[in-house]
C-alpha cells in the first residue's frame, strides 16, 4: 500500500475571461487569446444562462479565440442551453485526486502577484454507471445532480486552526498569499479544487494524501 500521494493540480494557471458563447451543439465558447489545443482540457466556471459550459470538458480549437466543448468521457459534443454572455472564466483543468486507501489530505494553496479570488474544495464519493463497477469521477465544477454529484468540502487552516465552510471557500485577497490546509475527506472517493470567483492572481495547488 502506498502511504504517500501528491498531486500538482495547478501550477501558476491564471483564469482567462469569457466573452460568449453559443445555444448550440456543440456550444462554442470566445475567449480572446485563450491559449489551449485540441484536446486540452479545461475547467469552465461563473458562466451565465448558458450554464451547460460550467464544468470540466475537453475542447475543439476553432480560432485562436475560439473553441467548442466536448465531453471527457464519450468526446460528445456539449449542447447550449441558451447564448452566454460576458460571464464567468475559463482555466486549465485542476488534476483530479483518487482517495482510495488514503485517511488525510493537506492542501497547499499559493498565488503569484496581487491576487483576488475564492476557490473551493470539491469531493465525491463516485457516480454511479452501469457499465462501471465501481462508478465514475462526476463532472466537477457543472450543475450537482442525482448523477453528478459532489460537495463543498471543509478546510481546517494549518497554522491557526480556522475552519471553513465548504461553501464559503479560501477566500484570497493580497500579494504572493501562501497557505496550507487540512482537508476533512471522510467517506470521499475523488477531490479536486474549483475557483468560484476570479479578478487577480495566478493560482499554484497542490495536493498531499497520506495513509495515516
Amino acid at each position: 500500500m502506498q502511504d504517500f500521494k501528491e498531486y500538482q493540480i495547478w501550477n501558476g494557471v491564471t483564469p482567462k475571461a469569457i466573452t460568449s458563447s453559443t445555444n448550440a451543439t456543440p456550444t462554442v465558447l470566445t475567449v480572446t487569446s485563450h491559449g489551449f489545443s485540441t484536446g486540452d482540457q479545461v475547467m469552465v466556471f461563473g458562466h451565465t444562462t448558458n450554464t451547460a459550459a460550467n464544468g470540466i470538458y475537453k475542447v475543439t480549437v476553432l480560432t485562436s479565440s475560439t473553441f467548442s466543448l466536448q465531453t471527457i468521457a464519450d468526446g460528445a459534443n456539449v449542447a447550449g442551453n441558451g447564448v452566454g454572455g460576458a460571464t464567468g472564466k475559463v482555466v486549465a483543468a485542476p488534476k483530479i485526486g483518487s482517495l482510495q486507501g488514503f485517511k488525510r489530505a493537506l492542501l497547499e494553496f499559493s498565488t503569484s502577484g496581487t491576487s483576488t479570488m475564492t476557490a473551493k474544495v470539491l469531493g465525491s464519493t463516485g457516480i454511479f454507471s452501469p457499465s462501471l463497477k465501481d462508478g465514475d469521477t462526476p463532472n466537477f465544477g457543472a450543475t450537482i445532480s442525482a448523477t453528478n454529484n459532489y460537495s463543498f468540502l471543509p478546510v481546517i487552516g494549518t497554522t491557526d486552526s480556522v475552519q471553513i465552510d465548504g461553501t464559503t471557500g479560501i477566500v484570497v485577497a493580497g500579494a504572493d498569499v501562501v497557505q496550507s490546509y487540512q482537508i476533512n475527506i471522510d467517506s470521499m472517493e475523488y477531490i479536486t479544487l474549483c475557483i468560484s470567483s476570479w479578478t487577480a492572481g495566478a493560482i499554484y495547488a497542490r495536493l498531499s494524501l497520506y495513509t495515516e
